[in-house]
């Protein structure tokens, strides 16, 4: 897919707006580290960093990099080409820093007889939208 970065980041925010989380895309110039800015009842500022890949891509793990960077959230977006559906995986930023471990970029799949799966370790984080409104 064309552009999935982008596709990535507007799937976020229309996801966010349709939970009636208030959400704006960060501006580049001086919000780098995160790609939405996040107010929570007016009081709470959350910086959600989105990456987006597509599951069927050419890629061996379909590796992420950029999760070192300085947010709250990490919302990955996987894109299945096949069968025109994404899923959307949130972590918090400790949770990223985990899942990454002591690499320089974090794998969101694996290939299984030639077939790209989703990581395990993913699954239990998927759709977890709460953790953005939380505390």
């Amino acid at each position: 897919m064309n552009f999935i970065g982008k596709y990535g980041e507007f799937a976020v925010m229309l996801k966010l707006l349709g939970l009636e989380i208030e959400a704006y895309l960060a501006i580049k110039s001086n919000q780098d580290d995160y790609d939405i800015t996040v107010i929570i009842d007016n009081k709470q500022v959350k910086r959600v960093q989105v990456k987006a890949t597509d599951l069927r891509n050419k890629n061996r793990n379909n590796s992420i990099d950029g999760t070192e960077k300085n947010y709250d959230y990490l919302v990955i977006l996987i894109h299945d080409s096949n069968n025109k559906s994404d899923r959307f995986f949130v972590l918090t930023k400790e949770e990223a820093d985990i899942e990454r471990g002591t690499r320089v970029k974090m794998g969101t799949s694996k290939k299984i007889k030639g077939t790209s799966h989703i990581k395990t370790s993913l699954i239990s984080h998927e759709d977890q939208w709460s953790k953005i409104v939380a505390n």
